[in-house]
């Protein structure tokens, strides 16, 4: 696990707008905070600075404590003023981890000489300029007949104020610390890296978890010996008995179990299979020129041609680098036509059979496994020179039936490329004007998506340049089961081919569950929860994903008190051998308040890295308010820490980034305002059609750029202009 920063940022009540648990995608209207009890504006927080004591003024200190304007249209938030205090009777206070400041949770930190009445509390009425050098401080405030006041004489001088503002006569400190402007509570986690077990010795014992959070025992876990042996869960404190299976002593940070022996012999473990699934619909016969070089003449070839061609150099690099691949073809137009591995004849699938799903995914499933590269070569390049272009694009049932052959070996590939619209009746995308027939659509390639993923089959989606595909439906084949989106010039294809194959499967069957402290929640996840669990499927080499968490607003104060907070990381998955492991890794991160820590210690491949999978995942969600204001406030985040820095290489990839998220920020901001154009700013599209329309208007340009991001890992980064802005 990668932190974007060595501290955990915590802001403090003043700052609590952060904490709202993500169930709320609405962007409120910002201004001043009103009383929800007694509707007036709030009073001045006076934080009490006494944490002892006594009888007498002469042992009474005063320390820094912070005062909040709460006035209504008023100046900026001021720290550091200390007026005299007036000395509340002794009484348990709740601490934080900033030196020398009690928080009184029952008054909000105002200091009285004894405990106010409701609605007698009132703000604070003039207050002499403390950096005059003025002799005696003290505080004029309006309070109830009861209620007495108390000063403190001759306090000793306050060193004199960095800044020094005045606002209606009164002087204050300005703020020193300053609230991030972003989020850098965010965790990278490197899959590709986690699940390869090349480098890995696995632990002989087993795993011991939490009975209420599932948290598995650590070297931060607290081991007691009461009536019986147990050990302190350190994300819920529940107490659990001590496993007798357990061995303290083999705990660790980093702890693998393989769970079952390997069950495949050593010899068969590259015995994968990619299945080629290539459009042949009347629309492939349209030709584009091919520069040969500058004293040729043009060449013109079609785009089943090109496509014709990179095939056939596909399974020439198959026979010389992997020959024990098994490879087989399908072909779609108005018809699908199973050529498996060319060696026997062709199975034929039209009119109502491409209906039947069940059908189709049994034929997939029972079809012939295809012999290795090395044996069907030769058959499959005569069946690829014979492919003529004609008819319809029942890319749909072709799509079915080729992931139902790809899931008898785990690890297997799907490549489809197209030109064109789906436009036979199952996973109709030509009519999506048509509500029932979209949103059929829809959920049959999600639910396709979904398919392969729990078989370990991986899908890549490749369109042509100058088409129209509706890829932002199209693309959740790829995008759900580990595998590339791309529009490709048909020139292009076999280098896209090529990096597919090298695209190797480290792992399937890939789970993650990620347990933080009670008092976190995950942002933008379906329910408040401390505990996030992901059906990841496929895991390719270098894939990262990143997670971001909140603080729960009901639990502020008890994370303040806290100096540091646990984080455990558990992955489930299936090696390509067969075998099935377990992975556990447990981190603890100190927490701070102050801004100035995090940021100098900040990591921005992470932030950036972050920021682009979850402003692309919201924009595929049709949160686009939600995605630009994530992705404006941590691009305002970075350039202020590329400010203080004189690092030519960071600047570099920062404007690549920049260039990158333009789309999310820029190209897509027309979709928001089309969408809302009689909303205010501040409400989001909330309704489910509001969503659904704007991810509708998506171009493929778009979609295959926000895919892209979405998938975006700290690699690309380092690559100038790793991907190309609309």
């Amino acid at each position: 696990m990668e932190f974007a920063s060595s501290h955990i940022y915590i802001s403090y009540p003043d700052n609590t707008n952060q904490t709202q648990p993500p169930g709320f995608y609405r962007n409120y209207p910002t201004g001043p905070v009103k009383n929800t009890v007694s509707g007036e504006h709030p009073v001045a927080h006076l934080y009490d600075p006494v944490t002892g004591s006594s009888s007498t003024p002469e042992d009474k200190k005063l320390v820094e404590a912070s005062f909040y304007d709460p006035v209504e249209g008023g100046g900026p938030v001021y720290d550091n003023w200390t007026p005299a205090i007036v000395v509340a009777p002794k009484s348990d206070s709740v601490y934080d981890n900033r030196s020398g400041i009690s928080l009184d949770t029952g008054f909000h930190g105002q200091a009285v000489s004894s405990p106010p009445a409701p609605g007698n509390i009132s703000v604070a009425g003039r207050v002499y300029d403390v950096a005059e050098g003025s002799a005696n401080y003290y505080e004029n405030r309006k309070m109830s007949d009861s209620q007495t006041m108390q000063h403190l004489t001759n306090p000793p001088p306050l060193p004199p104020p960095r800044h020094q503002i005045s606002n209606n006569g009164h002087a204050f400190l300005k703020q020193q610390k300053q609230e991030i402007k972003g989020s850098t509570n965010v965790v990278l986690v490197n899959l590709g890296k986690l699940v390869d077990m090349k480098n890995v010795k696995p632990q002989m014992s087993v795993p011991v978890y939490c009975q209420n959070c599932s948290a598995a025992m650590s070297t931060l876990s607290k081991v007691q010996d009461l009536h019986a042996t147990v050990w302190k869960c350190e994300f819920c404190n529940k107490d659990n008995a001590l496993d007798y299976r357990s061995n303290e002593a083999r705990l660790g940070d980093d702890q693998t179990y393989i769970h079952v022996p390997n069950p495949v012999a050593s010899e068969d473990i590259d015995d994968s299979l990619v299945v080629f699934c290539v459009d042949i619909s009347g629309s492939m016969s349209v030709t584009f020129e091919v520069n040969r070089s500058s004293n040729c003449k043009s060449l013109y070839m079609s785009r089943l041609q090109a496509v014709q061609e990179a095939v056939i150099q596909s399974l020439n690099y198959l026979f010389e680098t992997s020959p024990r691949t098994r490879v087989g073809l399908i072909t779609f137009n108005n018809e699908v036509t199973i050529y498996g591995d060319g060696l026997s004849t062709p199975q034929t699938l039209q009119d109502f059979e491409l209906i039947d799903q069940n059908y189709l995914k049994t034929q997939g499933a029972q079809a012939a496994l295809p012999h290795c590269v090395l044996e069907s070569r030769d058959a499959l390049h005569r069946r690829i020179h014979l492919l003529q272009e004609c008819g319809a694009t029942a890319l749909g049932p072709a799509a079915l039936i080729s992931i139902a052959m790809a899931s008898q070996k785990q690890g297997s590939k799907v490549i489809i490329c197209t030109d064109g619209r789906a436009n036979t009746i199952l996973g109709n995308l030509e009519d999506i004007k048509n509500d029932k027939i979209y949103h059929s659509s829809k959920f049959f390639y999600n639910q396709l998506a979904e398919y392969a993923k729990t078989q370990g089959v991986i899908v890549s989606v490749l369109t042509i340049e100058g088409t129209d595909c509706r890829l932002p439906e199209l693309g959740q084949l790829a995008d759900k089961t580990g595998g590339k989106v791309n529009i490709t010039n048909p020139a292009n294809l076999y280098t896209e081919f090529q990096l597919i194959l090298e695209d190797d499967i480290v792992a399937t069957n890939v789970t993650t569950t990620f347990i933080v402290d009670d008092g976190l929640y995950f942002k933008y996840e379906d329910d408040v929860s401390s505990k996030n669990v992901k059906q990841i499927g496929n895991v390719v080499k270098d894939m990262e994903i990143t997670f971001e968490f909140g603080i729960k607003e009901s639990n502020l104060e008890k994370i303040q008190k806290k100096t540091a907070l646990p984080f455990q990381l558990q992955i489930g998955f299936r090696l390509p051998d067969g075998r099935c492991a377990y992975r556990i890794i447990t981190q603890e991160k100190p927490v701070t308040n102050d801004s100035a820590i995090v940021k100098d210690h900040i990591n921005l491949s992470v932030l950036q890295v972050h920021t682009a999978q979850i402003s692309a995942r919201l924009a595929m969600e049709g949160r686009m308010q939600d995605a630009q204001k994530e992705a404006l406030a941590q691009k305002e985040l970075i350039e202020e820490i590329l400010a203080g820095k004189n690092d030519s290489e960071q600047g570099a990839i920062y404007e690549s980034w920049v260039q990158s998220m333009s789309p999310i920020y820029d190209a897509l901001n027309c979709k928001v305002q089309d969408a809302a154009t009689a909303q205010p700013l501040y409400e989001a599209l909330s309704t489910k059609r509001d969503r659904e329309s704007v991810v509708k208007s998506f171009t493929d340009d778009i979609a295959n750029v926000v895919y892209r991001l979405k998938n975006a890992k700290k690699k690309m980064l380092k690559k100038p202009k790793f991907m190309v802005a609309l």
